[in-house]
């Protein structure tokens, strides 16, 4: 679902603030920890295209949707931190105020685990291409989500917690319960918002999430400030390929 709202607010620097703060992070968890592992990735996606109705009335043409992005993660004992760029263009040429429809997104999340508690955070930079062409940036731009867990489990197999971000809409709190078990493979609940299986190895998994984003936008003239808001829920099987050592995995899904 995707809707608009106007606010009045600009802000010129969030960005670079930003991202000064993700490499102040990258550095101090890119100190010597014991294990550590990094990981680069490509990621694509294309979904069916599909009628967006307005006033009940289907529109002249279908609406595509496609996902390109590259991301990089950095485990180490106790923490996580990882950098992801994706861009969209979806083609919806309807609604108020309308937008031009390419949305980036640039955002980083780290995690920690502080004794029997965990603490997940991230902040994004995202927005139509008009807001960064032309350095027009509101305060919408500006993403963070944000989770504080404590573990009820000595296995950490259970914790309790709460949570912020825009998977249901605007930002809001929600008390979420995770739980990790094994049996016939690896299951994974994080509630209300995600349900996972994975199979010993890691060849399949089969994943139900709930996701929610926001951009902020402008109309053609830039004189409308909004945003667009993204609601879903996501089902995906996936697959681990097999492929030589030397080469790059490769993962497909539906």
């Amino acid at each position: 679902m995707f809707k608009g709202m106007s606010f009045q607010a600009t802000t010129g620097n969030s960005a670079q603030q930003m991202l000064r703060i993700l490499v102040c992070v990258a550095f101090l968890l890119a100190a010597p920890m014991g294990y550590a592992a990094s990981e680069f990735h490509l990621l694509y996606r294309q979904w069916q295209s599909y009628d967006w109705p307005e006033a009940d009335v289907p529109s002249a043409s279908d609406v595509t949707r496609v996902q390109q992005g590259v991301g990089w993660q950095y485990q180490a004992v106790g923490a996580e931190l990882g950098v992801a760029y994706d861009y969209q263009p979806l083609r919806i040429r309807t609604g108020e105020p309308a937008h031009n429809g390419h949305l980036h997104r640039l955002a980083g999340e780290m995690a920690i685990d502080p004794g029997d508690y965990r603490i997940q955070a991230g902040v994004g930079v995202q927005g139509t291409s008009n807001i960064f062409k032309y350095q027009d940036f509101h305060e919408e731009v500006i993403n963070a989500r944000v989770a504080v867990f404590r573990f009820l489990a000595a296995d950490r197999s259970l914790a309790l917690g709460v949570g912020g971000d825009h998977r249901f809409g605007s930002f809001q709190w929600l008390p979420r319960l995770r739980w990790s078990a094994s049996l016939g493979g690896q299951w994974q609940f994080d509630l209300p918002v995600k349900a996972g299986w994975s199979s010993a190895g890691e060849r399949w998994s089969l994943v139900l999430e709930r996701r929610g984003d926001r951009w902020a936008t402008l109309d053609r003239e830039r004189a409308v400030e909004s945003a667009l808001y993204l609601r879903e829920w996501h089902l995906e099987l996936s697959h681990r390929v097999q492929t030589p050592l030397r080469l790059p995995a490769i993962v497909v899904g539906l």
